[in-house]
């Protein structure tokens, strides 16, 4: 009876922890582990930087290969990258780092904002970091580019009343990275696409990666798409 009441337990505790955000947790620690960020080294070659989150990191990703920075590897062969991305970075921690920044790069990319959303920062504080970022990155590139994440709410990790509010977040804090980009040098790559024609959100299995929050190698692919056509100018 003992034996049996404790199997019991056993089976009752990690059914609930499968339906909490702790087994999404365990699920992301996971894919963390298993995530190596892609960088390249040509001697004397132009450079690129990016800056980032878990997204700049390539967390998701089934091969760095496949990620943004993998990617930009892929298609523009003669650049450098450095990638100093870090998991669970927001962008008031990033506002250091650019501060320590030196030399001069081709192109610097932030792909930062998501942890923002999903810990519900003060947009109105984010919006002063965010400035102080530009500022500090000035004089180390001539093209400054920024990805945040898609819809927020959009995630499969996200049912009923929490995906309308990260839906919501999302939007607010999207419109204050266009307002950034208008007043400086920014250029924001807005990925940020409607629920009714966001493949990603209608297709969590292909698009997600295990913890239905980080974008898999095919949904690195897509937010790609979005930004390969402002490289092609930039880089050819």
């Amino acid at each position: 009876m003992k034996y049996t009441l404790l199997l019991f337990c056993i089976v009752l505790i990690v059914f609930v922890a499968t339906q909490t955000t702790l087994f999404r947790f365990l699920k992301t620690i996971y894919l963390i582990v298993i995530s190596t960020p892609y960088e390249r080294t040509i001697q004397s070659a132009p450079k690129i930087l990016v800056l980032g989150d878990s997204t700049g990191y390539g967390t998701g990703a089934s091969k760095n290969t496949d990620t943004i920075a993998g990617r930009i590897g892929t298609d523009f062969t003669s650049y450098s990258i450095e990638n100093k991305s870090k998991n669970g970075r927001t962008i008031g921690e990033l506002v250091d780092v650019a501060k320590k920044v030196e030399g001069k790069y081709e192109l610097i990319l932030l792909q930062i904002g998501g942890n923002d959303i999903l810990q519900k920062k003060d947009v109105r504080e984010v919006e002063k970091q965010l400035q102080e970022i530009v500022v500090a990155l000035s004089d180390n590139t001539n093209n400054l580019l920024m990805m945040s994440s898609g819809n927020v709410g959009g995630a499969s990790a996200f049912k009923a009343d929490e995906a309308v509010f990260y839906e919501g977040l999302t939007r607010t804090y999207r419109e204050m990275f266009l307002r950034v980009a208008a007043e400086t040098q920014l250029t924001y790559i807005d990925l940020f696409l409607e629920p009714e024609v966001d493949v990603i959100s209608q297709n969590p299995k292909k698009y997600l990666a295990i913890d239905g929050l980080h974008p898999s190698s095919e949904g690195y692919g897509v937010w790609y798409t979005t930004l390969k056509p402002v490289l092609e100018k930039i880089l050819k």
